[in-house]
């Protein structure tokens, strides 16, 4: 009898489970669906770029800023706050005649309404070669847990989002000077 009681458990067990298992793709999109708002995303965003520090006031307004959407976004960030950070002159000097560093970022897409996104930022680490009498090489690594949001209207699209270098490199070393920042782009496509 005991033997009954404990197979009809294990079978609800089972059966719950998998049921479970086969409700969690409803939170997914479908090809046709992050095609679509890839194709939707797609243009040149002219915007403005406000730096702070992380849960801090924006020390840093970077206006006429140009981001790029494709099947990724495409974003030049300005090294001149960082620059601003590092007391090795000879780097910080460099990180300012480099000026700007490509960030790219892979998309994840959240939820898609009708004319909206809202969408997670992957961004790959940005790193400035050094060496052959430059300064150290510098990788910044980037939090995954920021994004954006995009509209899409009949004549054009507004964007925001933002993108968070939490780390900074020097050669093998973390940076101890380095504070966290956010650059928050907001623009529009025409």
């Amino acid at each position: 009898m005991k033997t009954k009681g404990l197979c009809r458990i294990v079978a609800l067990f089972f059966c719950v489970a998998g049921f479970i298992g086969c409700n969690n793709d409803d939170d997914k999109f479908s090809s046709a669906e992050i095609q679509q708002a890839l194709f939707d995303m797609k243009g040149t965003y002219n915007g403005t770029v406000k730096v702070s520090y992380y849960q801090g006031k924006d020390f840093a307004t970077f206006p006429n800023e140009v981001v790029k959407s494709k099947d990724s976004l495409i974003f030049q960030m300005s090294l001149l706050p960082i620059a601003e950070m590092i007391t090795d002159e000879n780097l910080s000097r460099h990180l300012r005649e480099i000026n700007q560093v490509e960030v790219k970022a892979g998309y994840e897409f959240y939820q898609m309404d009708q004319g909206h996104i809202h969408f997670g930022l992957h961004p790959k680490e940005a790193i400035i070669w050094g060496g052959y009498g430059a300064p150290q090489s510098v990788r910044i690594e980037f939090s995954q847990i920021y994004g954006g949001d995009i509209s899409v209207y009949e004549q054009y699209q507004s964007m925001l989002f933002n993108i968070s270098p939490t780390a900074l490199w020097i050669g093998n070393e973390k940076s101890p000077e380095f504070s966290q920042l956010v650059y928050n782009f907001m623009g529009e496509s025409r």
